[in-house]
Order: structure tokens, then sequence, then C-alpha cells
């Protein structure tokens, strides 16, 4: 072959998988969009006379009502759409829904239409947040994985920061244009997931799942080889996947209490679902939804200076996400996750005390929240506001990447997707909650909230030390040796908690190396 034309190859081999997996991260785009553009539109003079200055409880409800959706939507993908439909027919029918969703929400004409749309919308989110980070850990390889499931996460983060850029730009619209066209500007990524879709594989586990080797050959050499289904990588990976896989055959698949409550499910589950839990309870997408507030109470006046400065926010969380994606497979998943929650801790811990201490407390009619003074004293103003960009920045630094990332390698493929709807709805059981009472919060406690967020980072901090293992450069396959026959008191067991170098493998007590043709084995004991 000619040298130039095999560098060329060569190149395009080792981008496939990337494009392969950032094309669906078009879900997360709607999904962060979705999330970031509900914050500008409650503080918008036309959305609110439109509406009727709707109350703390209508505006927690509107908020949430994507996320009551979003909970359903992940359990019922993982009960009868995952396994039965696959990875990609899945995301395909969930964008599609998606976009009805979105249009049902722009032409709404009263606060219950415009519920009724969102949670349609939440359905579909629930499914494509779900299944595109699973998609991308049953496509890509190990290699990669933790950056490519990452990268979905700033793909989010640049959707809100798109949302807050149009809300922004819309607010000196004198229409109810102002809040309609945010809303509908949101079909241009489902529509494109849509028809991304169309072109990308299935799954080459789901694939083995449903019998179907020579596809699930054909796939894996298709997204690492360029075609060549007799390339040794290829051969070897779709070598260990089977034999996982054959094995899998002969233990009964698991329902959701025997996630639970099994010895062999259970911790996996409690470690999936607790990511998920720590990740919105610190608070992220409660300062998202609400950090207009949030900075007129710390003393920027008009409704376009804090949407601007909800712009700031999304910038830094964009900026300081993609080192955390891009190292996440050489820093590993704990030690971020532990550093940032510390770090969210002390800010959030210092905005209460600078409220509770500088600022004073009045009670807005219009806006129905409390709000603070910092007349006497503007520099204590600015220093709320400078904490809670860094909270953000500490955040985007740590969990927003990796609480996708843990839930969707550490499950065994049988029950791959019924865990991970498990995990996902736990995010958004607390989303939705959060959302929801948020509003009231604001009125009733003040800033005795950041306080509260501040106690929930420490404690995810040290539930983390404590018992969630380093999963970075591990195969998929490789993921029982991580959990059986282990403490799961991960801080004493440094093989649990260090970042192994790229294929070093974690060997059990009577594992095999290769199996004399090349492939790596991963013997269940």
């Amino acid at each position: 072959m000619d040298p130039k034309a095999a560098r060329k190859q060569t190149w395009m081999t080792r981008a496939k998988p990337y494009f392969y997996g950032i094309a669906p991260t078009l879900g997360g785009y709607a999904f962060g969009y979705d999330t970031g553009s509900i914050s500008g539109i409650l503080v918008e003079t036309q959305f609110n006379n439109y509406f009727h200055q709707p109350s703390n409880g209508l505006q927690g409800g509107i908020t949430a009502s994507i996320q009551a959706g979003a909970f359903v939507g992940s359990l019922m993908t993982g009960i009868f759409l995952a396994d039965a439909l696959g990875r990609r027919r899945t995301i395909l029918y969930g964008a599609a829904l998606f976009t009805i969703g979105i249009a049902i929400s722009c032409a709404s004409n009263n606060v219950e239409c415009l519920i009724a749309g969102r949670i349609i919308n939440g359905l579909a989110n629930g499914c494509t947040a779900m299944m595109v980070p699973l998609w991308q850990s049953e496509v890509t390889p190990r290699e990669i994985r933790g950056r490519i499931i990452s990268l979905q996460q700033c793909v989010i983060n640049f959707g809100i920061l798109s949302s807050f850029l149009i809300q922004y730009g819309c607010s000196f619209i004198n229409s109810n244009a102002a809040w309609r066209v945010p809303i509908g500007i949101q079909m241009v990524p489902t529509i494109a997931l849509f028809c991304v879709m169309w072109i990308l594989p299935e799954s080459p586990r789901w694939l083995l799942l449903k019998g179907r080797n020579l596809d699930a050959l054909q796939v894996l050499a298709r997204v690492h080889a360029n075609g060549d289904q007799d390339d040794d990588y290829v051969r070897a990976e779709f070598t260990e996947i089977k034999q996982k896989f054959e094995w899998e055959q002969t233990v009964k698949k698991p329902s959701y209490f025997d996630l639970l409550s099994s010895k062999k499910y259970a911790r996996r589950t409690y470690i999936g679902i607790g990511v998920q839990f720590w990740q919105q309870a610190v608070g992220i997408n409660s300062i998202l939804y609400y950090a207009p507030f949030l900075f007129q109470q710390a003393g920027v006046g008009s409704s376009e200076a804090s949407l601007l400065a909800n712009v700031i926010e999304g910038v830094i969380l964009n900026v300081v996400t993609w080192p955390n994606m891009y190292y996440l497979d050489t820093w590993g998943r704990r030690k971020p996750m532990i550093l940032g929650a510390i770090g969210m801790g002390i800010s959030m811990l210092l905005i209460g005390v600078i409220l509770k201490a500088e600022g004073d407390p009045s009670y807005s009619q219009t806006s129905h929240k409390v709000n603070f003074d910092f007349t006497s004293n503007p520099a204590a103003g600015k220093a709320v506001i400078a904490f809670l960009y860094l909270y953000v920045a500490s955040f985007a630094i740590s969990w927003a990447t990796p609480a996708w990332v843990v839930p969707a390698e550490i499950f065994p493929m049988i029950t791959r997707g019924r865990a991970n709807s498990m995990t996902t709805a736990m995010n958004w059981f607390v989303n939705f909650w959060f959302a929801l009472y948020i509003p009231t919060a604001l009125n009733k406690i003040g800033w005795a909230l950041y306080i509260v967020f501040a106690g929930i980072s420490f404690l995810a901090a040290l539930s983390t030390c404590l018992f969630q293992p380093e999963t970075a450069n591990r195969s998929l396959e490789e993921m029982d040796a991580m959990f059986d026959r282990r403490t799961m008191w991960v801080f004493m067991d440094s093989n649990l908690t260090a970042v192994h170098p790229k294929r070093e493998r974690l060997l059990g007590d009577g594992e095999e190396e290769e199996d004399g043709k090349g492939a790596r084995l991963v013997k269940n004991v």
C-alpha cells in the first residue's frame, strides 16, 4: 500500500471511534439546552405577563414537570425498550418524541399545555439521556470510553450555554417571541439527532444479546478497523464480549428487586445510584434552573443583567469541563470527584455565611423571593457571585462528567439497560424534587439553603472516598474483577483506588491473561 494512503487509513481508523462517540451527543445538547432554557424564561417579563405571574409553586411545577416525565421515561426505557428494540432504535424514538414535546411547549397558550409539552419532553429526555451514554459505552474502545462518555456532559454544558445566550438575546424582544423562540430552537438538535442515528450502527453487545454474532463482528470491524474483520483488536474484542455473554446466558436476568438486594448486583447498583444522587443533590441543576434569581439576590438588579451574569456562569461551566473530559481516563474518576465535592462544599458554605452575615433580606412581591441588600457592603455581594462561579467551576472539573461515565460502565451486559435506567431515574427523581422545591426554599430558608448544599457536598466526597472503586481503563467485561471478592471499603485496597495504565488488567484468582489466540479473557469466579 502507498505510504500516504496507509497514513490516511490509519488516521481514519483512529478518528472513526471518536466520530461514533461524538455524533449521538446531539441528544446531550438538547438535554442541556432544555436544562438551561427554563432559568431565563422564568424571569422574562413577557412570559410572566402571559401566564399571569405564576406563583412559586407553579414556577416549580413548570420547571419540575420535565424531570417528572424524565423519571418515568428512564424507567420505562429500561423495562420495555432498551433490550427489546435495541440502543439505536430507542434513541431514534426518543428524538422523535422530544421534538413533539418541544412543538407543544412552543405553541402552548396556557400553563396546562406548557406543562404537558414539558412532560413529553421529559419522557424523551429520560430515554435519550440514559441511552446515549449506554450506546457510547458499548461501541467505543475502553481506551477512550471515559473521554467519549464525558464528552456527552461537555455537550450538555454547551447546550446550557447556548440557551443562556439565546435567552439573553431574546430578552430584548417585546413580544411573546421572547420565550417562544428559545423553546422552539430546541427542535434543531432533536431533529438532527433523529437524522444522525440513521447512519450509526447498533451496539455490538446488543447484537450479540440477540444472537446476531456476524452483525456484531461487522460493527466492531466498522468502528475499530475500517471493516477488517480479521484485525487482531477486533477479533480479541469480539471473543472477549462473546465469552462474557455466553457465561451471562447461564445466569437469570435480574429484576429491579434483584439489582437492589442480591449480593452479586447490589453493590454496583448502589454505587451507580449514589453517583447520580450526589450529582444532583449537591445542587448544580437547582443553581442552573434558578441562577438569574440567585444573581438578583446577590445584588444584580435587572433581569437582563442577571441573564448576562448567567451567560458568564455558562461560559465557566463549559470551559472548565473540557479538561475533565480530556483527562478523565488519565486522572481517573475518584480523585476529581472527591476534590471537586470538597470545593463545592466550601463555596456553598461561604455563600451561606456571607448572605447571613452581610445581606439584608427582604421579600419581593414581584418575584415572590427573598432578596438580599448589599448596598452597605457591595464587596460582599460580589463575593457571593464569585463563590457561585467557583462552585460551578468545582462541579465542572469534577462531577460533571464521571457521574454519567461510572453507571454506564460498571454493570454486566445482561443487566446494563435495566440498571442504567434505574441510576438515571435517580438523577431525575432528585432533580424533580429540587426543581419543585427550590422556588419555595429561596423564599422560606434563604441563606440556609446554601449551607444544606455544602453539607451534601461534603457527604458526597466522603461517600466517594469510602465506596467507589476506580474504573478508568477497564473493559466492560473486566468489571466483575472490580467487585467480586474485594472489599466494599475501597480506600483500603490500592488496586481499587489507583488509576492503572491503559491496557493493564485487574485479574482475579484463577483468571488467565490470554486464550492462546490473543483474546483477553475474564474468568468469572
